[in-house]
């Protein structure tokens, strides 16, 4: 089990270059470069940055920077408020060169989740390096919560037409309540439109392409539930006829289905709000003859997910 869920870590499911935000190209031979492995971390977890200072010109130039290259980071909440740092004016680096060569460059990586306490909680932080006349472009990087399997959650989602609540069944369906809850997270979900309705019977969303046929960010194993859908009932759609076969399409059913039972993995239920769901399913829509099928008119889009315990600790 433990192989299993790792195929849906964090790092599977969106391993991609943190996002600059934005910055002009910055004059001169001597650049600053900031590297993250990726966007989004757990809260908690290492948060490994590399800066490196190098010289992109033909010709050798002297080293600007006489900071050393620990202490030149800068690091902001969402809002803008700078976070304090502890311990990073003691790091040092292993050398810091007077002339830069063409193409070379030396660098350091460190934790910043070490030396920023704040960047142990989950949220949205700009990353930046500057000294000495030389700086980075800004990253951006999201901590979300880190998932335990031993809680209970629930998730609001808030959608065009209302909101309904849904409670996870994580120990019947670990994989895909893990899945959900962290992609819901990460703010995935957010946004994405109710792509095919079906009055009183069910309604689809969490496709990226809005189609029903777009890709998801990742694959992984079904859980095999024998759980009967009922009205209220969410299972995973799966998008491919072979193993791994659920992504981030979701149903939620209106009314119940028998004869769906082990078809696909049930994973959790309406608990509040079923009303909204039936409302969405009576909407106008496309019909069979038309592709895509049974999509509503006028775009239903979910607008929100958040996450939480269904019993938090006091």
């Amino acid at each position: 089990m433990r192989d299993l869920v790792a195929v849906v870590s964090l790092a599977a499911l969106l391993a991609a270059p943190a996002l600059a935000a934005g910055d002009e190209p910055l004059p001169g031979a001597v650049r600053a470069v900031l590297e993250l492995s990726r966007q989004i971390y757990y809260a908690g977890e290492p948060l490994q940055v590399r800066i490196s200072v190098g010289n992109e010109g033909p010709a050798d130039v002297r080293n600007p920077v006489k900071t050393p290259l620990p202490r030149g980071f800068e690091v902001r909440a969402a809002e803008g408020k700078a976070l304090d740092a502890e311990g990073i004016e003691k790091l040092a680096e292993a050398s810091r060169p007077s002339t830069l060569s063409p193409g070379y460059s030396y660098s350091v990586v460190i934790d910043l989740a070490e030396h920023y306490p704040a960047l142990r909680s989950p949220g949205t932080y700009e990353i930046r390096w500057a000294a000495d006349g030389v700086a980075s472009k800004t990253v951006v990087v999201r901590l979300i919560p880190q998932y335990d399997a031993a809680k209970e959650y629930r998730a609001r989602i808030e959608t065009d037409e209302g909101t309904f609540v849904i409670e996870f069944f994580g120990k019947a369906a670990p994989l895909a309540t893990k899945a959900f809850v962290d992609m819901a997270n990460t703010g995935f979900y957010d946004g994405l439109i109710f792509h095919k309705a079906v009055s009183d019977q069910f309604i689809e969303g969490g496709d990226p392409q809005g189609n029903g046929g777009g890709a998801p960010p990742f694959r992984y194993p079904a859980d095999p539930t024998t759980i009967p859908p009922m009205a209220g009932t969410v299972l995973m759609k799966p998008v491919s006829p072979t193993p791994p076969t659920n992504g981030s399409q979701f149903i939620v059913l209106v009314r119940p289905e028998p004869t769906w039972t082990g078809q696909a993995t049930v994973f959790a239920q309406v608990v509040e709000g079923l009303d909204v769901v039936q409302r969405i399913s009576r909407l106008p829509t496309t019909q069979q003859a038309a592709q895509p099928y049974f999509k509503p008119i006028k775009d239903i889009r979910i607008l929100r997910v958040t996450v939480f315990e269904k019993n938090p600790a006091r």
